[in-house]
């Protein structure tokens, strides 16, 4: 019979979750951000106070095996059960994706089985939501197959994942690319010469990296109407305390690309078993090299490549995006939620009162 303990905040790192993450790790190509370095840092800086932490793991025989990285958002008349990483207002979510239940194969139903108990037995949970999620995620297949009186499940295609293959040689990668411009554009790159790379390889750098990736960042983001992704505080502490654990495993990837003795670009990324995963970056636009982008991500791969690392992963983006020139992929990427009917309706009542209230205020 499987054993069941719920971590809270006081005793998730007392009981050792990082020895279980480390331990679950070899199950299943899981995403980063179903890592204790994502979770951990996630739960220190952006956990709210009355939000009830839920990470739930199973054993057998005191072996983990099956861990569920999730905690209870509050929201108006209950809770929210999400993954960790989620949740946070736009301005200063962190953009988890690929995010699942790690389960040992041997022990899915069974495990399926005991979590639906404790989803049954939870009070006041008016939701369930799974954002950025994949087709074949076991969270995924469990929410389908979950049934709720009165609850209603929302579906929406948000993208699709691009990930690509690094092979054996750089010219191999470019031939691969299936865009015929992005191919010229790579072979052009890689006969330059004058283009420096600085790698982030000590803790005290982090901060100088930082603030030029967010300046260029920022400076590109404005020019389109638009804010950028380090517009608060919290959101740049998270990725300045995840970049320094990251460099202390030897799992961060933050360089900036050198032209005539400017910053052209920042490309800040991270290892993850056999994977390098492209997070952010920031590109000056007026670059005396033509397609710094492409560089930059030649050079990731590169470096990919060196560590004998399998695959690149851009992560999740519209179908149209610039990423489809890097490789095509038919890997769809879902957000889906059950949710309760009547608290579905909440929201528009809401704002229907509120268009009321501004409507005889200025009567």
């Amino acid at each position: 019979m499987i054993e069941l303990i719920i971590f809270d905040l006081k005793n998730y790192k007392i009981n050792g979750l990082d020895k279980i993450c480390e331990h679950l790790k070899p199950l299943t190509d899981i995403s980063f951000c179903v890592s204790y370095l994502w979770l951990d840092t996630w739960i220190t800086k952006n956990i709210n106070n009355l939000d009830l932490l839920y990470l739930s793991l199973h054993s057998k025989d005191n072996v983990p095996v099956a861990f569920y990285p999730l905690y209870l958002k509050k929201v108006h008349f209950g809770y929210e059960l999400r993954f960790i990483g989620t949740g946070e207002t736009e301005k200063a979510e962190v953009a988890s994706e690929f995010q699942d239940f790690i389960i040992n194969p041997l022990y899915i139903s069974e495990s399926l089985k005991l979590f639906t108990e404790q989803v049954e037995q939870l009070n006041r949970c008016v939701k369930i939501s799974f954002e950025h999620v994949l087709p074949d995620s076991l969270c995924m297949q469990w929410l389908k197959s979950y049934k709720k009186f009165g609850w209603q499940l929302q579906e929406q295609l948000i993208g699709k994942r691009f990930r690509l293959d690094v092979l054996t040689s750089e010219q191999q990668q470019i031939s691969q690319f299936p865009h015929t411009t992005l191919r010229r554009q790579a072979r052009r790159f890689t006969e330059r010469e004058d283009v420096q790379i600085a790698y982030c390889d000590e803790d005290f750098k982090i901060m100088d990296y930082f603030n030029e990736l967010i300046e260029l960042h920022t400076l590109q983001w404005q020019k389109r109407g638009k804010p950028g992704a380090f517009t608060t505080q919290v959101f740049r502490q998270f990725h300045l305390d995840l970049a320094s654990a990251l460099l202390n495993k030897n799992q961060l990837l933050l360089f900036k690309l050198i032209i005539q003795e400017e910053c052209i670009a920042v490309f800040y990324g991270f290892y993850h078993q056999d994977t390098l995963y492209y997070y952010q970056s920031g590109i000056n636009e007026n670059s005396p090299l033509l397609n710094t982008g492409v560089a930059m991500h030649l050079i990731a791969m590169r470096h990919a490549r060196e560590k004998q690392i399998k695959f690149y992963d851009l992560m999740a983006g519209k179908a149209n995006s610039y990423k489809a020139q890097y490789v095509n992929t038919d890997t769809k990427v879902y957000s889906i939620s059950y949710v309760a009917y009547w608290f579905s309706a909440i929201k528009p009542l809401r704002n229907l009162m509120l268009r009321v209230r501004i409507f005889f205020k200025k009567g």
